[in-house]
């Protein structure tokens, strides 16, 4: 009997109502599902950004720390202060107002300085980056050495050289085109009240009386002597002669600051008598019957560096000219910068060693990447790290130790005889070896 149409609307009725209600409860459940898995997205994405963020942090924090790392820096194995050796450090192209770099170096001298102390402290130049001091007054002074090399070993005299940066090479054009930098003055009186970047600075008695360490030449040929501590009678003492390399650089004669006062074309005029005076102060050391000689410059005679190595650029073949001079006078080394990086080159037929110092702030890092035979044979020692070169000198010996910031001791050291006696050298030249090169 089939229902009646009552039942079957009624029951049709409750079917609809019973799927209608399945698929509500299906759709509660699946927005409930969704919106947990939303929450659990959310909640992960979290998770995970906070954890790249670590990460990322911890990545940071480790360069960081390496590259602020603090060294315990050591004195060279094997030197002794009972020994009474003269110690002196070498430093160039540093004066960066106290930047990151400069301050690195800074540390290590200082540290070293703790167990090595030195007697004086050489500079090869570029003392104040960018283009030198524009007064007796400029903050650079303070900013890059009083207020940098503060540590109580270092509190010392301070020998500098000129750099090209010193006489203004990077100078902004600017300064110069608008006027508000002199370009050309010809006398201090016009500076006055005035922006005017000159090397004189340097020299004049008013730095040295803001810092007594301070002691610096312009122009000319300084002997400093000093003594080794030798036999009663004997002439035991070193002579240290430092020349201002900068006006035998020809291409710095055509240079925007090359009419600064007293600068480049000032004292490329007075070139020869500037060999003459070397050759005399040398041939003097020798008649005096010192023990050893050095000589000081800032830039290279010898180098692996750009400076002597760029197509374009060959600081080297100007001054070349010095090569047979440093032998003629048995000058045991050549110590130079200008080249941001640390060197010793000797080649075998060549008795005079070659010492580039001129990382004591930025270096060229990779410089040396391209590694040759030439190098290997006569280059024992490169370095693209900041840091300074320190040596002991006795009757007998020169150690030169090379400190880079990456090493806790010595990077390399190297210990020089004293230079034999050969014939025709040490004031045998002629007398017509006085004038020019």
């Amino acid at each position: 009997m089939a229902p009646e149409p009552a039942f079957r609307e009624l029951e049709e009725d409750l079917e609809d109502r019973f799927f209608i209600s399945g698929v509500e409860k299906a759709g509660r459940l699946r927005n409930t599902y969704e919106h947990q898995l939303r929450k659990r997205r959310i909640v992960v994405g979290v998770v995970v950004a906070v954890a790249v963020a670590g990460l990322i942090a911890l990545i940071v924090g480790l360069a960081y720390g390496l590259s602020h790392r603090k060294l315990r820096y050591a004195c060279p194995r094997g030197y002794e202060a009972e020994r009474g050796e003269l110690v002196f450090f070498v430093v160039g192209d540093w004066g960066r107002q106290g930047s990151d770099t400069q301050m690195k170096t800074a540390r290590l001298m200082a540290d070293v300085s703790g167990c090595m102390p030195p007697k004086f402290v050489i500079s090869t130049g570029d003392n104040f980056y960018p283009s030198g001091l524009t007064s007796v007054t400029d903050d650079q002074f303070a900013a890059s050495f009083t207020r940098v090399y503060t540590a109580p070993g270092l509190q010392v005299p301070w020998y500098a050289v000129m750099g090209n940066h010193d006489y203004g090479d990077n100078v902004d054009r600017s300064l110069l085109a608008s006027g508000q930098c002199l370009a050309a003055p010809t006398a201090p009186e016009q500076c006055a009240g005035k922006c005017c970047f000159s090397p004189w600075w340097q020299v004049q008695s008013q730095l040295t009386a803001r810092d007594p360490r301070w002691s610096a030449s312009l122009g000319e040929v300084v002997t400093r002597s000093f003594p080794l501590g030798g036999a009663a009678g004997a002439n035991s003492s070193v002579d240290i002669v430092f020349m201002d390399t900068n006006p035998y650089i020809t291409e710095y004669g055509t240079r925007e600051w090359a009419n600064f006062l007293y600068g480049m074309n000032y004292q490329a005029a007075n070139t020869d008598a500037l060999t003459a005076s070397l050759h005399q102060q040398l041939n003097a050391s020798c008649g005096r019957g010192s023990r050893w000689r050095l000589v000081v410059g800032h830039h290279p005679v010898r180098s692996y560096g750009n400076h002597c190595t760029q197509g374009d650029i060959n600081d080297c073949a100007d001054m070349f000219w010095l090569r047979p001079l440093l032998q003629r006078y048995r000058v045991a080394a050549y110590i130079n910068g200008h080249d941001h990086d640390q060197q010793l080159i000797k080649a075998p037929d060549d008795p005079v060693h070659y010492i580039v110092s001129g990382a004591g702030s930025d270096v060229r890092e990779g410089e040396f990447s391209d590694e040759s035979a030439v190098r290997s044979r006569d280059a024992p020692f490169l370095s693209d790290n900041q840091g300074f070169v320190a040596i002991a000198l006795s009757e007998g010996s020169m150690t030169v130790h090379y400190y880079t910031v990456e090493q806790s001791e010595p990077a390399y050291t190297r210990v020089i005889p004293l230079p034999a006696a050969a014939p025709g050298t040490c004031g045998a030249a002629s007398s017509a070896a006085a004038g020019g090169r």
